[in-house]
């Protein structure tokens, strides 16, 4: 009724939760139902506790073949038996981790098998930072060993990421998967917990990639994210913003919403519906369009987006607040209507045809923006820059599509 879809939210590796425990009066040490079961299934840090300290959650070992084996059987029903349009992985990582104090993990005990078998050493043997009595070539082989204990870790979680991705699609090829990851330095991130996200959506696993760029303020949500929308490209996976509203006041929602529509992203995610209160429903009842539900088709979706910028632009137009040289201006009106009519029909008809109609009327329009044009508004320039990053966001919208319409 009211135009959702509904997304089934699943942690993949962590298997339990101290804050939880409290809740359900059991011991603070209880593993959780899995691992209490199934203690072979966990990992551990390398002072031997399933639980990183300072932290609250036990994981699983993402390279044991049982552990892989019942997530994927678990998620299959998720898909399969209820009704859920997609699916989304959260903690599909390992616990962070901190190298340069020698806090890490990832030492279950089937991967500390695994690892031996193709290296000859016992990962726990190991140290981010070799010792300095070792001599010059000792140390290099210790790093080198190091650095692929590291990248059999993070394989073990985007092999996981790329099975469980085509057995579902197998069963449900309209699923629509994504993960909620952590939008930090790929180096970084590879080092602490093992989360080479980057790698699955050039890849083509995930249809979204959701980033937790939870910040206080604007300034700090558009530092955040800038880096991943404006400078990196991840083919037709399409990365979201999210908005975390805990803490967070409605006016400061409101402008990280407006930040998110200007960036070249096709949405945003607000986490998370508990702290979605009273007052910032009836701003957003107040402010946002109270029209029928809108589009779920990526085709639809760029449709409506471009006949907001072409809104925005007629408005301009008819209060004379946008100039071009008179013979460029016809001829852009000419193809800025025209391109209305071919996404109206690439909405309603779907092909490879009129996906390149459209992608050729869309450079058409994209160009004269780029140079020759005055705006009267006080943040004229960047009204011109958001206007690139809005088609940026629709031709986005296009890629996906292609991959994801019939």
């Amino acid at each position: 009724a009211r135009g959702m879809t509904l997304h089934a939210w699943v942690w993949v590796f962590a298997a339990g939760n101290q804050r939880h425990n409290r809740l359900l009066n059991q011991p603070a040490d209880y593993l959780g139902p899995v691992l209490s079961r199934h203690p072979d299934w966990a990992a551990y840090d390398n002072s031997g506790s399933p639980i990183p300290r300072g932290q609250d959650k036990p994981f699983l070992d993402p390279a044991n073949p049982e552990v892989r084996s019942y997530l994927t059987r678990l998620m299959t029903e998720i898909v399969t038996d209820y009704d859920v349009d997609g699916l989304q992985l959260d903690y599909i990582r390992y616990p962070f981790q901190d190298p340069g104090a020698n806090r890490t993990y990832g030492y279950g005990e089937v991967a500390r098998w695994r690892f031996q078998s193709i290296s000859g050493v016992d990962p726990m043997t190991l140290s981010p930072r070799p010792s300095g009595e070792l001599d010059r070539n000792q140390q290099i082989q210790q790093q080198v060993l190091w650095d692929r204990w590291t990248g059999f870790r993070v394989q073990q979680v985007t092999s996981f990421v790329e099975t469980i991705s085509s057995t579902l699609r197998r069963h449900r090829p309209d699923l629509i998967l994504s993960a909620a990851v952590f939008p930090i330095g790929e180096h970084d991130r590879l080092q602490r917990i093992q989360q080479d996200w980057g790698a699955w959506a050039r890849a083509g696993y995930l249809d979204w990639i959701v980033l937790m760029s939870y910040a206080g303020d604007t300034s700090r949500f558009e530092q955040i994210v800038s880096p991943w929308l404006v400078d990196e490209s991840f083919g037709s996976t399409l990365l979201i913003p999210a908005i975390r509203l805990l803490n967070l006041s409605n006016a400061a929602t409101l402008d990280q919403m407006q930040a998110s529509r200007d960036l070249p992203t096709p949405g945003y995610a607000l986490f998370a519906a508990n702290d979605f209160n009273t007052e910032l429903s009836a701003v957003l009842g107040q402010t946002q369009s109270r029209e029928e539900p809108g589009p779920t088709t990526p085709y639809a979706m760029a449709l409506s987006r471009y006949q907001a910028l072409q809104r925005e632009w007629s408005w301009l137009l008819a209060n004379d607040r946008l100039w071009m040289d008179r013979d460029t201006l016809t001829p852009w009106i000419g193809a800025v209507n025209d391109l209305g009519r071919e996404f109206e029909t690439l909405a309603q008809e779907p092909s490879r045809r009129h996906l390149e109609t459209v992608e050729v009327g869309l450079a058409r329009v994209r160009a004269p923006l780029k140079q020759g044009i005055l705006i009267d508004t006080a943040n004229s320039s960047y009204r011109l820059q958001s206007w690139q990053y809005r088609l940026t966001a629709i031709e986005q919208l296009l890629t996906y599509g292609e991959r994801t319409e019939p």
